[in-house]
């Protein structure tokens, strides 16, 4: 009986030995079992404190590929570990400015028309009268304000006066009579001056013979 008891009390105090040898490492054996094993490790200190020392993983770890992550988005939450997603600024639209054409300024034409006053002449005669002369000037005054116009001086010879030969040189001698009063007493040029005559092969005024003695002036604007 004694001798079971003491086998009792030695197994009893070799396992209590063993125990406490395991536990009272040294730091050397600390630092192994850190490296080899990734696991937390409890251990007791000389004091009697026990600690855990939780190692760290020396692998990155990707939260944002974890399942947590994958929980976190399919109910909608913010993943604060997930790499932000920058969003690209879209490219300025370049507009090509419109220019509109210049328009073009159409000058509206004018139909040529008869100053209201003729020169009129004596029978067989192709002198300008003193009288008639303001009847020119009106028609130089005008050619004077409008640079660009032209003039037609048409003589013409009464029917009842003479014979055609007659009165077609007379309305041709009182034209050109006209003309160059124009040209020559009041400076206008030459070639806005245009000669004509007709004889008496038209009357102008079909109810006065005489009024048919005449050069009129037909303006071109």
């Amino acid at each position: 009986m004694k001798i079971k008891f003491l086998l009792i009390t030695f197994f009893a105090l070799f396992i209590s030995f063993s125990i406490n040898a395991q536990e009272k490492k040294s730091p050397k054996e600390v630092r192994e079992l850190l490296k080899s094993d990734s696991r937390p490790v409890s251990l007791t200190l000389n004091n009697g404190e026990e600690i855990v020392i939780a190692k760290q993983s020396m692998q990155p770890i990707d939260v944002s590929a974890s399942k947590q992550a994958e929980h976190r988005k399919s109910f909608d939450c913010p993943d604060i570990f997930a790499k932000p997603e920058v969003e690209k600024e879209p490219a300025p639209e370049v507009v090509q400015p419109t220019i509109d054409p210049k328009p073009e300024i159409k000058q509206p034409t004018k139909a040529p028309f008869f100053l209201p006053d003729p020169v009129f002449f004596r029978i067989n005669k192709s002198v300008i009268d003193a009288s008639e002369w303001a009847k020119i000037e009106l028609a130089v005054n005008y050619l004077r304000e409008h640079p660009t116009a032209t003039v037609v001086a048409t003589g013409y010879a009464d029917k009842k006066t003479g014979n055609q030969t007659i009165n077609l040189r007379l309305s041709k001698e009182r034209s050109n009579a006209v003309a160059k009063a124009m040209e020559e007493k009041y400076g206008i040029e030459a070639h806005r001056i245009t000669v004509n005559w007709k004889g008496d092969g038209l009357q102008p005024f079909q109810l006065d013979n005489d009024k048919n003695r005449a050069v009129l002036f037909l303006i071109n604007p």
